[in-house]
């Protein structure tokens, strides 16, 4: 038989603090009347680097860090802020975005974006907006009581199958390939 050696090679590892943060929000909605945050996957990195204005989030239940892209923050805002003075920025954001606890900390370019830590993909909606924002997991700050299971939005036509070994065997496949139907085969459950 050919052996290959295989070496397994984590491109991230996490404390056990930032793993139970996780499975603390994972599956949850934040909603505390005000904000809605539906958690979905976890993003090591965005691909080939993007643009980013890094954000604090503080309301009603909960803090955390996050990152929106600049196209995102366009969108919202309705223009270009690409060669926009980085103040006006922080202005227009903390105009348009600061009654709802996002609050403008800084512009990440995108050489920067690359080594950002764990984040948290989030839908975040408000009276009038919503869109994407990441949320660093290790500062996430959250009051239970604000957070509720998401309704799983499941086919109904979805097929479940299962795969079931009842028994085992000692026998190796060179010596399964050699029998006949003549032989017999002891089988003992599992």
């Amino acid at each position: 038989m050919n052996y290959d050696a295989l070496s397994l090679i984590p491109s991230c590892t996490i404390s056990n603090e930032v793993a139970n943060k996780v499975n603390f929000v994972a599956g949850m909605r934040f909603d505390n009347h005000a904000i809605n945050l539906d958690f979905r996957q976890l993003k090591l990195n965005l691909g080939e680097g993007q643009d980013l204005i890094e954000i604090s989030l503080v309301h009603m239940g909960i803090e955390a860090k996050g990152y929106l892209q600049v196209v995102e923050i366009e969108r919202l805002l309705g223009l270009e802020i690409k060669h926009l003075d980085q103040e006006y920025i922080a202005y227009l954001i903390t105009q348009n975005l600061a009654p709802h606890g996002v609050h403008y900390v800084g512009f990440i370019e995108r050489k920067d974006s690359l080594d950002l830590p764990l984040r948290i993909t989030t839908i975040f909606e408000c009276e009038r907006l919503s869109t994407i924002m990441y949320i660093d997991v290790a500062s996430i700050q959250v009051d239970t009581d604000y957070l509720e299971f998401k309704p799983q939005a499941l086919s109904g036509n979805l097929k479940l199958t299962v795969s079931w070994t009842p028994f085992e065997t000692a026998l190796t496949t060179q010596e399964l390939s050699t029998l006949s139907t003549d032989d017999v085969v002891l089988v003992y459950p599992k």
